[in-house]
């Protein structure tokens, strides 16, 4: 009896090890084929972040050495506006890894108009952030002049 008992669990292990090494081995496949998706992600995340930091710091820095001082002698025209683009993105280009570049190119096509757009959202960006830093001292005047006018209101 154990005999036949033997015979029947080497049977069925016999055949169950194929099923499960067939399992095994399209479960390998389905890691190995979700790590090199989390690692073309992890990639492209560098791309994207390496290519706004880059166009950040390229229309900062034109800001800086150039626009501002244009615009502080009042020659600050559209011929100035366009050579202040053709620096950010010159800049910008320079700064971007070969890898990067390839990247931008392959999921949205010509680098150049590709970054061009996102330079001139940058600089309305900047625009913004600078128009809004000026206005926060006259806005925090605003508010303390109403707490003042509230309080004279409630004695």
């Amino acid at each position: 009896m154990q005999e036949l008992l033997k015979d029947i669990l080497f049977a069925v292990i016999t055949a169950a090890v194929p099923v499960l090494t067939a399992y095994l081995v399209v479960l390998i496949r389905k890691l190995g084929e979700n790590a090199a998706a989390n690692t073309e992600n992890v990639k492209a995340k560098g791309y994207i972040t390496e290519t706004v930091e880059a166009i950040d710091a390229a229309v900062a820095a034109t800001n800086q050495t150039y626009v501002d001082a244009l615009k502080n002698a009042g020659k600050f025209d559209a011929a100035a506006q366009r050579e202040a683009a053709k620096k950010a993105l010159a800049a910008c280009l320079q700064s971007i890894s070969p890898a990067a570049q390839r990247f931008i190119e392959s999921v949205y096509g010509d680098i150049r108009e590709y970054l061009t757009t996102r330079i001139e959202a940058e600089v309305r960006k900047q625009k913004g952030e600078a128009a809004l830093s000026l206005s926060t001292p006259v806005f925090g005047e605003l508010v303390r002049t109403v707490e003042t006018t509230v309080e004279k209101t409630e004695e």
